[in-house]
C-alpha cells in the first residue's frame, strides 16, 4: 500500500513545533509562502481571528501574526503553562492550562479586551491540551487518556475515556452530537457517540501506508466537505523532516486524499489550519 497521487491544492498555515516556526504554504502560488519564528516555546493552538490575522497560542499566552506576511502584530505574554487560547466573538480571550495564574488544577481564564482577567474556572486534574467550546456553552478538554466536558463553573459534566488515548490532543462536537478526537500518541482518529461508544476509527498504522508513520496525531481541522485534515507530529526538536508524512487529509471513509511533507522546510508539524 502506498500513498495515492492527489489533485487537491491547499493554502494552509502550520506550526512546526520541532523548529518553533510558523509556515504559510500556498500550493497554487508558492511565491506567497513564508516561514517565521514563533518566538515562544510550546506553540500549540491556532485560530483565525479576522482582519487577516491568525492567533497562535503558546506557553506564555498568544501572538497574532499577519497571514499575508508572517509579521507579528501583537503579543500577550502574561502567564506560563498555557496550552489553549480561543478568541471570542465579543473580543474576549479564553486561555487554558494546568496550574496557571497561581492556581492548582486545570484552569480556564477569560480576559476582556484589555487582557484583564474577568472570570476563571478551576477543575480538578493535572493534564490538559487543547480545549474547544460547544454549541451548548460547555468546554471539551483533552485530558490525556480521556476527553472531559466541563461547564463554565469548574464542574465536569461527563468524560469519555478511550483505550489507546495517550496525550489526546483535540476534540470537536459534530453537528450530529458525536465527538471527533485525535488520540495523540495513540496515533488514530476516532468518532464517539454521545455515550462514548466508538462509531468509527481511522488513520491508525493498520489503515495507512507504512511511509505515513503515524506517531502522534495532533491538531486537526474539520473541512466543510466532512474531510479531516490532520497534523502527524513526529517528535521534539530538529531532524524529523524525513520522518513520516506530516500532514494528511482523510475523506469521510477514512481514506487519505491529500498529503504534504517537505523535509527541506520542516522538522515536526503539530498544528494546521487550511485557509
Amino acid at each position: 500500500m502506498s500513498l495515492p497521487p492527489y489533485s487537491i491544492r491547499h493554502e494552509f498555515l502550520a506550526i512546526d513545533e520541532g523548529l518553533a516556526q510558523l509556515l504559510h504554504v500556498d500550493e497554487s502560488d508558492p511565491s506567497k509562502d513564508w516561514i517565521v519564528p514563533i518566538g515562544h516555546p510550546q506553540a500549540r493552538d491556532m485560530q483565525l481571528i479576522g482582519n487577516g490575522r491568525v492567533l497562535i497560542g503558546h506557553h506564555h499566552g498568544w501572538s497574532e501574526f499577519e497571514i499575508a506576511t508572517g509579521r507579528v502584530l501583537f503579543e500577550f505574554t502574561g502567564y506560563e503553562g498555557v496550552t489553549a487560547v480561543r478568541r471570542q466573538p465579543d473580543g474576549h480571550t479564553i486561555l487554558a492550562g494546568v496550574d496557571i495564574a497561581g492556581v492548582t488544577g486545570v484552569v480556564i481564564l477569560e480576559l476582556d479586551e484589555t487582557n484583564s482577567e474577568i472570570r476563571r474556572a478551576i477543575y480538578p486534574g493535572d493534564y490538559v491540551r487543547l480545549i474547544r467550546q460547544t454549541g451548548q456553552g460547555t468546554f471539551l478538554m483533552c485530558c490525556n487518556d480521556r476527553i472531559r466536558e466541563g461547564d463554565r463553573e469548574g464542574n465536569y459534566l461527563r468524560e469519555y475515556p478511550v483505550e489507546g488515548f495517550y496525550h489526546a490532543w483535540k476534540s470537536l462536537r459534530l453537528p450530529n452530537g458525536n465527538l471527533i478526537v485525535s488520540a495523540g500518541y495513540g496515533a488514530f482518529m476516532v468518532e464517539l457517540d454521545p455515550s462514548g461508544e466508538i462509531v468509527r476509527k481511522f488513520g491508525g498504522k493498520e489503515n495507512v501506508p507504512e511511509e505515513v508513520n503515524p506517531f502522534f496525531y495532533a491538531m486537526f481541522q474539520l473541512l466543510p466537505n466532512g474531510h479531516i485534515l490532520l497534523a502527524n507530529w513526529q517528535g521534539h526538536g530538529e531532524g524529523f523532516g524525513e520522518s513520516g508524512v506530516q500532514m494528511l487529509e482523510f475523506d469521510t471513509a477514512g481514506q487519505i486524499v491529500w498529503h504534504w511533507s517537505d523535509a527541506s522546510r520542516i522538522s515536526s508539524l503539530q498544528g494546521v489550519l487550511v485557509l
